[in-house]
């Protein structure tokens, strides 16, 4: 009986330390602000999904055309260098076009047409053969290229420069703060970041190759909240 009393005292004072150190958290003097940091590079990979659409009033035969077109793409996309590994199918679909109008007993009902459609994802590392790509698929027969957009290999490097940069926004924000508010900055007690990213992406249906693709430049963005306690 004697045992258990004291462990239900030593739980009762470990109760009462948490709960004053809580309270003195809680009432504690805090100052919280936060950071941006920005920062760019050349991208130095791009993705380029491209397919070929075919129709016929018979399933068969379009899904023949679009295999002959598609391997004939594929084909002169590794004649121009790209690996296979580089090439994957990301699409198929066989089926019917949607009527126009709706099927009425005085109107006759139009035979169905057949569409195959057929997408790969090309990754590119380098950049500037993206309209090279472009153009050889198109001659090759592809006839839908659906999306161009790029991106950085390894964004971690510059995620970090982005980091430190909002942290020392942060803290500049809060000397800057502390100073005017005539209080003094203490230990940083929180810090939440996160990242963003802007690039250029090119969607078309129909993609105009005769115009340069220009990769630009990848923006990267970090942002932190930081939470000091100031006295």
């Amino acid at each position: 009986m004697k045992n258990i009393r004291i462990v239900f005292i030593g739980i009762l004072l470990l109760f009462l330390v948490s709960s004053s150190a809580t309270a003195v958290e809680n009432n504690m003097s805090k100052l919280i602000v936060q950071g941006e940091g920005k920062t760019s590079a050349a991208p130095d990979r791009a993705t380029v999904v491209l397919g070929v659409q075919t129709r016929d009033a018979s399933a068969a035969s379009a899904a023949a055309e679009n295999a002959r077109l598609m391997n004939e793409t594929i084909t002169a996309l590794l004649a121009a260098g790209i690996a296979e590994s580089e090439i994957q199918t990301s699409g198929y679909s066989l089926g019917t076009e949607p009527q126009d109008e709706p099927v009425t007993t005085e109107v006759t009902q139009k035979a169905p047409e057949f569409v195959a459609s057929n997408t790969v994802t090309v990754i590119l590392f380098n950049t500037t053969e993206v309209g090279r790509v472009l153009d050889t698929a198109v001659a090759a027969g592809s006839n839908s290229i659906q999306e161009v957009s790029f991106d950085l290999q390894n964004p971690g490097p510059q995620k970090d420069l982005a980091l430190t940069l909002a942290i020392e926004d942060a803290k500049r924000k809060a000397e800057i703060a502390a100073k005017a508010a005539g209080v003094k900055l203490g230990r940083v007690l929180e810090i939440s970041e996160g990242y963003g990213y802007l690039g250029e992406a090119y969607r078309s249906a129909a993609f105009d190759v005769a115009s340069p693709i220009l990769p630009g430049k990848m923006e990267i963005t970090a942002s932190v909240t930081m939470t000091y306690e100031i006295s």
